[in-house]
């Protein structure tokens, strides 16, 4: 009886070993995570943004951006940043990707989306920091990208895939869990893309892009 007890208690104590066995990593709000160790991370129009990954323990490569749409009255503004990376060696447990000091005010979160930080922290403590961004593309090539690569992709995969050239030990197994349940159809994600470009443009570069369509 005994024997079977200490084999019970053995069991049990590798099984909340294994429930434990990996990472948690939950998205603040207003961040957009657009690619994790080189693989894209699509959203789509009918879709919230993934807001928890679950992640094996190790190095991870997360790039992501400031992403906020503001309700003005009558009117909308899609605000964003360039494409920050960050790189961090998690072990068990959870974190959270935070962007630190995001305002409320309209105003100044359109200073804000110029400039942000992109930053882990646990237990309300920051381990890791990044503030540089990639450069964003310009009005047209963001529309070529929505309506289905025309012109350049975002360049989200690629900062993130050449953070990982750099490190001299890139990580090899952590990709997030359940991946292709957070690739919607390329048709919405195209939408989604046109959409919050045109609600982002001015009235001369919504023009041109009236141009472009009917050419």
């Amino acid at each position: 009886m005994k024997k079977i007890t200490l084999i019970t208690a053995i069991i049990g104590s590798l099984l909340t070993m294994n429930a434990f066995a990996e990472v948690k990593l939950m998205v603040d709000d207003n961040i957009k995570v657009t690619a994790i160790n080189g693989q894209e991370i699509k959203h789509g129009a009918l879709q919230p943004l993934k807001r928890e990954f679950t992640l094996n323990k190790g190095r991870h490569v997360i790039t992501a951006r400031y992403d906020r749409l503001f309700d003005l009255n009558r009117e909308h503004d899609y605000l964003k940043s360039g494409n920050i990376t960050i790189t961090a060696d998690l072990s068990d447990g959870q974190y959270e990707l935070i962007m630190p000091n995001q305002p409320n005010n309209y105003h100044s979160a359109k200073e804000y989306a110029k400039n942000p930080s992109l930053a882990i922290s646990q237990q309300g403590k920051i381990l890791f920091q990044e503030n540089t961004q990639t450069e964003r593309e310009g009005i047209l090539s963001g529309l070529g990208a929505s309506l289905g690569g025309l012109f350049h992709r975002d360049n989200a995969v690629q900062a993130n895939q050449k953070v990982i050239a750099s490190l001299d030990t890139p990580s090899t197994n952590t990709t997030p869990v359940n991946t292709p349940n957070l690739t919607p159809n390329a048709g919405d994600d195209n939408l989604d893309g046109f959409m919050k470009i045109w609600l982002n443009s001015s009235e001369s570069e919504r023009e041109k892009i009236r141009q472009w369509i009917e050419k």
